[in-house]
C-alpha cells in the first residue's frame, strides 16, 4: 500500500521527521511514498520539501515531497489543504508554544520550569479542534498523530472533536537512549514506561537523576543501576534529530498499514508513554508479562502529575498542586484547570498571561 503523510507545521521537529522519511522508505523498500508539508510559512514549507527531495535523490528512495500553505484561522482553507493532501496519516507538529523558546530569563519560562510543562497544555492543544473541524468538513478519516505534548494532550482528543491515534517522541527518545546504552546485553526487546517528565531527567548527569522509568529487558525488570548511567540526552533542538528516525518509522508504518513495534506517548488517548504494537492499522498497548494496564495507567498518571498536569476521564485537565499554586499567584482562574471543549478560549487566556509574564524578570514567582 502506498502512503501519503501530511505534516502540519514547519519547525525543527517537522523538518527532521520529513528528512528521515527517505531513509525509512528505503529500508521498507515499498511503493512510492508522498510527504506533504503544510504550514503557515509557505516559503519554509517549500524549503523543507526541497530538502526532502534532495534527501530522497541521495538515498535513491521512492519518496515525493509537496508543499502547501495553510491558514489555521480559516476552516474552509484548512479543509481544502487536508482534502488536497488526501493523507493516509497526519502528523500535527504545530502548536502555540515551542519548548525551545522557554530558555529565556523571564517569569513565563520560570513558571513552566517550576510548575512543569503541563502548564503549557492549552497552548499545545489549541489548534487541534480546528483540525478536527477541517477533517470533518473534508470527509477525511486518516489517523492523526500528535507531536505537541502528547503525553497529556492526547487524553483530551475526543473532547476536542478529534480522535488521536498516538503521539511521537518522549518515551521513544528514552527507549532509543537505553537501547544504545544496553546494546551489549543483547535483549531481544525492551519495554518501557516513561513520559515527558523522564526526558528532563535524562538531560541531567546520572548523579542528579531521580526515580527513573520502569524498564524490562526480555520481560524481566531491570534494576535501576542498569539504566542509571545512561548518557545524557541533548537539552537543545538537536534532540529532534535523535528521535526523528523512530517517528518516521512509525508514521510510515501507519500510512502504509505495516506492522511495527516500539514506544509512543498517548496511544489511543492514554496518559503518558507505553510500549505498543501496530498491526493492520490498529495500535495497541504491548505491556510486559505481569504488568496490568491499570498498574501502567496509575504509574503514568503519577508521571504526568509530576510534569504539571493530568486529565481525568478524558474530560478535564487538572494542574498539579505545585503548578496550580504558581498559577494562582498570577492567574487564579486558570489555576482551576479546564475542560478540553474550551481549550481554544483557555489558550487565548494563556497567551495573554504569557505576554504579561514575558515582560517580567525570572525569580518573580514563589
Amino acid at each position: 500500500m502506498s502512503g501519503r503523510l501530511l505534516i502540519l507545521g514547519c519547525g525543527a521537529l517537522a523538518r527532521e521527521i520529513a528528512l528521515a522519511i527517505p531513509t525509512t522508505a528505503r529500508h521498507f523498500g515499498r511503493e512510492e511514498f508522498t510527504v506533504i508539508v503544510a504550514a503557515r510559512d509557505a516559503a519554509r514549507a517549500a524549503w523543507i520539501a526541497r530538502l526532502g527531495c534532495a534527501r530522497s535523490h541521495a538515498a535513491r528512495a521512492p519518496v515525493k515531497f509537496i508543499h502547501l500553505e495553510l491558514d489555521w484561522n480559516d476552516i474552509d482553507k484548512l479543509a481544502t489543504v487536508v482534502k488536497t493532501a488526501a493523507p493516509t496519516v497526519i502528523l500535527n507538529a504545530a502548536s502555540l508554544q515551542s519548548a525551545w523558546s522557554l530558555t529565556a530569563a523571564n517569569a513565563w519560562s520560570e513558571l513552566v520550569k517550576k510548575g512543569g510543562y503541563g502548564v503549557t497544555a492549552a497552548l499545545q492543544a489549541a489548534l487541534l479542534p480546528q483540525l478536527g473541524r477541517a477533517l470533518q468538513r473534508a470527509h477525511i478519516s486518516a489517523p492523526v498523530i500528535n507531536a505537541c505534548y502528547p503525553d497529556v494532550v492526547n487524553a483530551g482528543g475526543l473532547r476536542m472533536g478529534i480522535e488521536i491515534f498516538s503521539g511521537i517522541g518522549n518515551i521513544a527518545l528514552i527507549a532509543e537512549l537505553l537501547r544504545q546504552h544496553l546494546a551489549e546485553s543483547n535483549f531481544a526487546r525492551l519495554h518501557l514506561l516513561a513520559g515527558h517528565w523522564d526526558v528532563n531527567q535524562f538531560m541531567r548527569p546520572p548523579t542528579e537523576r531521580s526515580d527513573l522509568p520502569q524498564v524490562w529487558g526480555d520481560e524481566s525488570t531491570l534494576p535501576l543501576e542498569a539504566i542509571l548511567g545512561a548518557p545524557l540526552l541533548a537539552g537543545d533542538v538537536t534532540l529532534n534529530a535523535f528521535g526523528a528516525g523512530l517517528s518516521a518509522s512509525l508514521l510510515y508504518s501507519v500510512a502504509t498499514r505495516s506492522d511495527w513495534t516500539g514506544h509512543v506517548p498517548g496511544p489511543q488517548g492514554e496518559l503518558g508513554g507505553y510500549p505498543v504494537a501496530l498491526r493492520a492499522g490498529t495500535i495497541s498497548v504491548d505491556l510486559p508479562r505481569g504488568l496490568t494496564l491499570d498498574a501502567a495507567r496509575a504509574w503514568n498518571f503519577n508521571r504526568c502529575e509530576r510534569d504539571g498536569a493530568v486529565v481525568e476521564s478524558g474530560a478535564r485537565l487538572y494542574f498539579s498542586d505545585r503548578a496550580a499554586h504558581l498559577l494562582s499567584t498570577v492567574a487564579p482562574r486558570l489555576a482551576e484547570g479546564f475542560d478540553f471543549r474550551d481549550v481554544e478560549t483557555v489558550a487565548e487566556d494563556f497567551i495573554e498571561l504569557r505576554a504579561s509574564l514575558m515582560q517580567r524578570p525570572s525569580c518573580a514567582l514563589s
